[in-house]
C-alpha cells in the first residue's frame, strides 16, 4: 500500500466516485479502480474480502466499503468523510429533484415524465429479480427448490397477508436455516468466490477512542431527539430501523420502505413512492438515496439529511465493529444459510411489488410498450440504466 493519502485526496476520490457512480454493481468495479488499482490505498485481497463481509450485511455494499476503507486510512474522520462524500453528490441531486417534484408536479410535462418512469421502475424490479436470482440460485435448476419455495412463500405473504414485513423478513432468515442447515447439501458451499481469501485486519484497526466518543454522541441525539418526540426522531429511527433489515441490496430494500412509508405512515401515496425510485435511479450512487426524497416530502431538506444519515448509519457501524471478526464469522454454516434464506425471501418480496406497482403503472398501451422496451434494453442488451432512464423519459414526452 502505498503512503497514508491526504484527506484532500480522499475528498477528492470519494466526490468523483459519488459523481459518476452509476450503474449499481459497475459502482463496486469503479471503486476497486480507483482505490485498489489507481490509487493503491487497498490491496486486492483486503477489497474484495471488505466485498464479502459487506454483502451478507444489511444496507447499501458500496456505503458499507467506503466506511470500512475510509475508517482504515484515516480513522474516524475518514470513516466518516470517506462514504459521506460518496453519498453527498446523489443526496444533492435527489433532493434537488425531489423539491422541483413536488412543488411542480401539477404541470403536465412533469407528469408525462414520471407516468414513463413509474413503468421503467417495474422492469427495474424485475430485473433486480434476475439478477438476484442468478446470484441466490445459480443455474436455476430443480435443486433449488429449496430456495424457490422461501420466495414463494415470501411472495404470497407480502401480496396477501398483510402480514409486518419486518416478520416475513425473520421467516425467511428461519427456512434457510431450517432447509439448509441440517443438510449436507451446502456443506463448504461459498457464498462468494472470494470466501477463500483471508482478511488481514492490522493492529491499528482495533476499535478507538474516539469511536466510542462518536457512537456516546450518537446515543445523546438520539435520547434528546427520543425525547422530544419530534418529526426528527420519527424520521430518524424509522429509516435507522430500515437501514438494520435492508437485506438484499438497494432494490431489496423497496419492500421494506414502501410497507413502512406508504402503507404505515402514509407519507407518501404509492404513485409517489414509484417516482421517488425513479429519481433515486436518475442520480448517481446508492437507490438507497431513496431515502433523501422521502425526508424532504416528511419535513424538508432538514428531514432529507436525518433520512439519508440514519438509513446508512446501521451498516457504517457494522462494518467497523464486525470486521476483525470477519474470519471467525464469514465460515460459519449458520450465518451463510441464514442469509441464503433472506436473500431467497428478498426475491418473493421484490416480485411482490412488481406485481403491486405493475398493476398502478402499466394501464395502457403506451405504458406497456416503454416497459416492454425497457425490459429488452436492460435485461437483453444489458445497457446501462440511465441510458434507459433518458430514454424513457424523452420517449414518454411523445407517448403521453
Amino acid at each position: 500500500m502505498k503512503q497514508k493519502p491526504s484527506l484532500i485526496d480522499i475528498i477528492k476520490t470519494s466526490l468523483f466516485i459519488g459523481i459518476t457512480g452509476y450503474g449499481g454493481p459497475a459502482i463496486l468495479a469503479q471503486m476497486k479502480r480507483h482505490l485498489v488499482e489507481k490509487n493503491g490505498w487497498i490491496t486486492e485481497e483486503e477489497f474484495m474480502n471488505t466485498l464479502s463481509l459487506s454483502q451478507i450485511l444489511p444496507g447499501s455494499t458500496g456505503v458499507t466499503l467506503m466506511g470500512y476503507f475510509g475508517y482504515k486510512l484515516r480513522g474516524i474522520l475518514g470513516w466518516i468523510l470517506l462514504p459521506g462524500l460518496y453519498i453527498l453528490p446523489a443526496f444533492i441531486f435527489t433532493t434537488v429533484l425531489a423539491q422541483i417534484y413536488f412543488e411542480y408536479h401539477s404541470l403536465t410535462i412533469i407528469q408525462k415524465f414520471f407516468m414513463g418512469l413509474e413503468t421503467l421502475v417495474v422492469a427495474l424490479l424485475i430485473n433486480a429479480i434476475l439478477m438476484l436470482g442468478k446470484s441466490v440460485f445459480g443455474k436455476l435448476d430443480k435443486r433449488d427448490y429449496k430456495g424457490f419455495s422461501i420466495a414463494i412463500v415470501t411472495f404470497l405473504l407480502f401480496a396477501f397477508s398483510g402480514i409486518n414485513l419486518i416478520f416475513i423478513i425473520i421467516l425467511a432468515g428461519f427456512l434457510g436455516f431450517f432447509f439448509y442447515f441440517f443438510t449436507r447439501e451446502y456443506e463448504g458451499a461459498e457464498l462468494h468466490s472470494h470466501d477463500n481469501l483471508h482478511i488481514h485486519i492490522p493492529q491499528q484497526y482495533s476499535i478507538d477512542t474516539k469511536l466510542v466518543y462518536l457512537l456516546i454522541t450518537f446515543i445523546v441525539i438520539s435520547l434528546v431527539l427520543w425525547f422530544s418526540r419530534s418529526i426528527i426522531w420519527i424520521l430518524s429511527s424509522t429509516f435507522f430501523q430500515i437501514g438494520l433489515f435492508a437485506f438484499g441490496g438497494g432494490f431489496g430494500s423497496i419492500p421494506l420502505i414502501n410497507s413502512i412509508v406508504v402503507n404505515g405512515f402514509h407519507w407518501l401515496t404509492l404513485s409517489q413512492f414509484r417516482d421517488g425510485i425513479a429519481i433515486g435511479q436518475i442520480t448517481p450512487g446508492p437507490v438507497f438515496i431513496t431515502a433523501a426524497f422521502i425526508g424532504y416530502k416528511v419535513y424538508g431538506w432538514i428531514g432529507a439529511f436525518f433520512a439519508t444519515i440514519a438509513i446508512f448509519l446501521p451498516s457504517l457501524l457494522f462494518i467497523i465493529f464486525l470486521g476483525q471478526f470477519h474470519e471467525k464469522i464469514k465460515h460459519l454454516k449458520a450465518v451463510k444459510v441464514v442469509v441464503k434464506g433472506f436473500q431467497a425471501g428478498f426475491i418473493g418480496i421484490i416480485a411482490a411489488v412488481a406485481l403491486q406497482f405493475g398493476e398502478k403503472s402499466l394501464i395502457n398501451w403506451q405504458t406497456w410498450a416503454i416497459f416492454l422496451a425497457a425490459l429488452i434494453f436492460i435485461v437483453k442488451f444489458k445497457k446501462d440504466v440511465i441510458w434507459t432512464i433518458l430514454g424513457t423519459a424523452i420517449i414518454s414526452l411523445f407517448l403521453f
